[in-house]
């Protein structure tokens, strides 16, 4: 008698144990596939808001280029200390419209984008100081264009070079 009592608690311990297993295996898989869904779907919304991003950075960089500048502005100021602080200006207005595009790209590429701008400003900074601020704004985009062609490939080419490879690497 305790051995039919014995073999139906072993038994019922074994199906107890089997149908643990299978149910755990069951819903292990669900879950997985439930992540996996997740992840697509996703992706299906983050790779457009990244693209746009890398879209937005790249277009923050072709306008805060000192050539870009200098033909937006050089008409609206009459001299150097105008144009100067109407470059410093439109260059931090930029920047400020577009610092949420962080939160998209990578880090290194964050890092590549702030440095530029800093360049571009220490650039006008520095050819600023060396002008009379009340002599023609002329003088003062001369300078600049002079100091860019002497430079060779801006610093903006080289990162949005840096920007379009990493936005192609999503793809």
């Amino acid at each position: 008698m305790y051995d039919n009592i014995i073999t139906i608690i072993a038994f019922g311990l074994l199906l107890a144990t089997f149908m643990y297993l299978v149910l755990n295996r069951i819903l292990t898989s669900d879950e997985r596939r439930r992540n996996i869904e997740l992840l697509k779907s996703s992706k299906t919304i983050t790779v457009p808001m990244r693209l746009q991003a890398y879209e937005r950075l790249i277009l923050f960089m072709e306008r805060i280029s000192p050539d870009t500048l200098l033909l937006k502005l050089k008409s609206q100021c009459r001299t150097n200390s105008d144009l100067h602080l109407a470059i410093l200006q439109q260059i931090r207005a930029e920047y400020e419209h577009n610092i949420s595009q962080q939160l998209y790209v990578s880090d290194e590429i964050w890092s590549c984008i702030k440095e530029t701008k800093e360049q571009i400003i220490v650039l006008v900074n520095d050819i600023a100081n060396r002008t009379k601020s009340d002599a023609d704004s002329i003088h003062l985009a001369k300078l600049i264009m002079d100091k860019l062609v002497e430079d060779g490939e801006s610093p903006v080419a080289e990162t949005i070079k840096k920007v379009k490879a990493e936005a192609r690497k999503i793809l």
